[in-house]
């Protein structure tokens, strides 16, 4: 099959773009979902990549499912084994922390690979222990509002100390002492929440040479969708497993996308 077939000359460029830092800014409905799934075609078929070698990342389950459906009917039906990896962000995560991830328990007490996953009933439930604890209730802050607060801060690679030493009133003092005893909740219990998984996959490939050099090598070329919509942690994962190339293409909106990942190098538009 001819993968360049039907496409304009920039989303044909796109496709047909291997080697090096690709940028592809493109709005809703411009067919990017299009470009990205011919583009993993044609590496794997015409440029014989390996294709498990191949790693895309989407923000749902949804959208990675219909993607790998999309490759996977390109190639003829390829076996999924042979196809490429599409994941989220997280469930990439929870697949690099529980292959690789048992250095880990150097920097995080109690931890090891078969960690568990809080899910938001879990995570307030813990929290709701933790106020009962503190003799805290609802008035102080709504349950939410601090889980809320507390996924911000670790968005920011904040943790407790950290939301102490900013806070300007008593309140704010109070939720990172209530920070502080939430992650200690998910560290006796071996779990992760959401925000975890991607901030812990990142100090593993921080720490462990090893473990980073092992993932640079397995994963030669990376794609992110939605690229305007990644956070710090989201970015630093990217980086961190494209140190051995520059193969990286990322696709966002022309009028939101943060460069940061394509100023690598020089990539190509669409």
């Amino acid at each position: 099959m001819d993968f360049l077939s039907g496409l304009n000359p920039q989303q044909r460029e796109a496709v047909a773009h291997v080697q090096g830092p690709l940028l592809i800014l493109a709005g809703a409905g411009s067919g990017k979902t299009r470009v990205i799934t011919h583009r993993i075609a044609h590496l794997i078929d015409r440029e014989g990549i390996y294709g498990p070698s191949i790693l895309a990342v989407t923000f749902t389950n949804k959208a990675s499912g219909e993607m790998r459906e999309r490759v996977l009917k390109l190639l003829n039906h390829l076996p999924a084994e042979a196809g490429p990896m599409v994941a989220t962000f997280h469930s990439f995560c929870v697949r690099l922390l529980r292959r690789d991830g048992a250095t880990l328990a150097d920097l995080r007490r109690n931890f090891t690979t078969g960690f568990h996953i809080y899910d938001d009933d879990d995570q307030l439930a813990l929290l709701k222990q933790i106020y009962k604890k503190l003799g805290l209730d609802d008035k102080f802050m709504q349950h939410r509002a601090a889980l809320s607060r507390i996924s911000h801060s670790k968005n920011q690679k904040q943790g407790p100390a950290d939301l102490y030493k900013m806070s300007a009133d008593p309140k704010a003092a109070k939720l990172a002492v209530v920070f502080e005893h939430y992650q200690q909740g998910l560290e006796a219990a071996n779990a992760l929440d959401f925000d975890d998984l991607l901030l812990e996959a990142v100090r593993l490939l921080q720490y462990d040479t090893e473990v980073r050099q092992l993932w640079n090598r397995r994963l030669q070329f990376l794609m992110i969708d939605e690229y305007q919509d990644t956070n710090r942690s989201q970015y630093e994962l990217m980086r961190l497993l494209s140190e051995a190339h520059s193969n990286v293409a990322v696709v966002g909106d022309e009028d939101q996308i943060d460069l940061r990942l394509a100023r690598r190098g020089h990539p190509q538009h669409s």
